[in-house]
């Protein structure tokens, strides 16, 4: 291009021209400012140090919500078991008073069977006892029928259902008996309960060396059987 001007252009002219385009050619962008480059890495700080500090409150908000896992040895007849505290249902303020000589109490809530707490509708209070032979299915059976009604109806989950005479020992209580001998399953749970207590109906087994007591809603008494073998599941995890 140069050569091309100084043919056309005088002499002087061509010269100065050639030259300012020379010029402009090596010209080469100017460089960021100092300054920007300072404020670029200091916002990027200020980023930072606000994700830290956010998940770091996360982290120890979520640890104060988590219920404490503290292991509570305990020995129910021959059996020894590590119950972890919060399983038992008590407050740290209770202390000693959740000392049972030779039983053990949990509270679990239903149907994830995990720690009970206010928000859970339905809870399982389960007493863990040394073997009784009051407590065996055929003896329970046998004490029961001597107050039983004729009368039986069918009840969802595979029960039938009878009635305690009056004057008996268990009258207002009805019988849940799973068919067809009630020795897989055999509760009782009152008619009319009012507002005394949410979990009105008992059922008593034994596993594994132990008497297992557990009180229980009649809401979910259709589903006795995964109860039951929730229940024995979560003994097995605290045999030792």
């Amino acid at each position: 291009m140069a050569a091309s001007l100084q043919h056309h252009l005088p002499g002087h002219q061509a010269a100065a021209l050639t030259s300012m385009v020379r010029q402009r050619l090596r010209r080469q962008p100017p460089p960021l400012p100092r300054a920007d480059g300072a404020v670029l890495k200091a916002a990027f700080a200020i980023l930072l140090v606000g994700a830290l500090a956010t998940g770091a409150a996360l982290y120890w908000t979520h640890r104060r919500d988590v219920p404490s896992a503290e292991l509570q040895p305990a020995r129910v007849g021959e059996v020894a078991l590590m119950i972890p505290r919060n399983l038992t249902g008590v407050d740290d303020g209770d202390g000693d008073r959740s000392q049972l000589v030779g039983m053990a109490r949990l509270r679990l809530a239903w149907p994830n069977l995990g720690p009970a707490g206010p928000q859970d509708r339905y809870k399982l209070l389960i007493t863990l006892s040394p073997p009784d032979k009051v407590n065996e299915p055929s003896r329970q059976l046998a004490t029961y029928a001597r107050f039983l009604t004729p009368m039986v109806w069918s009840n969802p989950g595979g029960l039938v259902v009878r009635g305690f005479r009056k004057g008996s020992p268990f009258e207002g209580d009805e019988f849940y008996v799973s068919v067809p001998d009630g020795r897989g399953f055999a509760a009782r749970c009152p008619i009319d309960i009012g507002n005394l207590l949410e979990e009105p109906c008992r059922v008593t087994f034994q596993h594994r060396g132990m008497d297992v007591n557990i009180r229980f809603p009649r809401a979910i008494i259709a589903d006795w059987a995964v109860m039951l073998g929730g229940v024995r599941r979560t003994l097995d995890g605290l045999i030792r």
